[in-house]
Parts: C-alpha cells; sequence; structure tokens
C-alpha cells in the first residue's frame, strides 16, 4: 500500500470514528435481553454539554447460607475465587469437595489449616452437595 493510499484509509477511518460518537447509541432502545432490574441512561437523554454517560448494573451477588464453616469459608476462598464463581461449580460428593479443598491448599497454597480445610469442605458440601459414591470423579485432585 502506498503512503498516500496509507494516509487516505486513515483518513476514512477517523472520520467515520468522529462521526459515529457524534451519534447517540442505540442501545437503550434495544429489548431487554433477559436482564432483570437494568436501569440505563440513555444517550438521547443526557445533556448535550455532559461528557458522561452512565449505565447501572445491578449488583447480584450471591449469599452464602449460614452454617457450620461459613466464616472459614469465606475468609479464606473469597481472596482468590469471586463468589459467583463459587456458586457456578456443579453439585459435588463430600469426597469431590474435600480434593477440591485439599488441591487448593496442597496445591494453590491456600492458607488454611487442615482443621479449616475439613470446615469448609463440610460447609460447601451442606450448600452444594450431592449423594456421595465414595471416591472422586475421574480427573480430580483426590485420585
Amino acid at each position: 500500500m502506498t503512503p498516500k493510499t496509507k494516509s487516505v484509509v486513515l483518513a476514512l477511518g477517523l472520520a467515520a470514528l468522529v462521526v459515529g460518537c457524534g451519534h447517540p447509541s442505540h442501545i437503550a432502545k434495544e429489548a431487554d435481553h433477559g436482564a432483570v432490574d437494568l436501569r440505563m441512561e440513555s444517550m438521547l437523554n443526557s445533556k448535550p454539554d455532559n461528557p458522561i454517560h452512565t449505565i447501572v448494573m445491578p449488583h447480584d451477588e450471591p449469599e452464602f447460607p449460614p452454617g457450620p464453616g461459613r466464616d472459614e469459608f469465606v475468609t479464606a476462598c473469597v481472596v482468590c475465587h469471586s463468589p459467583r464463581y463459587i456458586t457456578m461449580q456443579p453439585q459435588f460428593s463430600r469426597t469431590t469437595w474435600q480434593s477440591e479443598v485439599k488441591k487448593m491448599k496442597d496445591t494453590y497454597g491456600a492458607h488454611i489449616s487442615d482443621e479449616q480445610a475439613l470446615k469448609i469442605t463440610d460447609y460447601l458440601f451442606s450448600i452444594n452437595g450431592k449423594a456421595d459414591t465414595g471416591k472422586a470423579p475421574k480427573g480430580t485432585y483426590g485420585e
């Protein structure tokens, strides 16, 4: 590509950017795609002299029910994992939860004692457990 052609392409790209930035967004007009309680300030309703537009997203942080081991779990696990990540896990057997907690402690260096590991395992099983088969599924740390 010649330097003149590059300059023309660059100028057209910048012109398109400037034109695109000068028009209001149509995002606010789109249908709600399953978002609950989503509020958005439409750019069309914004003050023209205000260069900042905001979007208020719903705060949907999972709550962990009270129970034995909850404090140890929240203190030790949420340091590295988001609460949302933890609640996305499938129901595991007690053996699998024990294997996962052991992996966090031994392999990834979670700063928890053996006693805390047992309490965390019990808590995870109580909030997201399923019947135990007696052995960890293939591919888990405890196999």
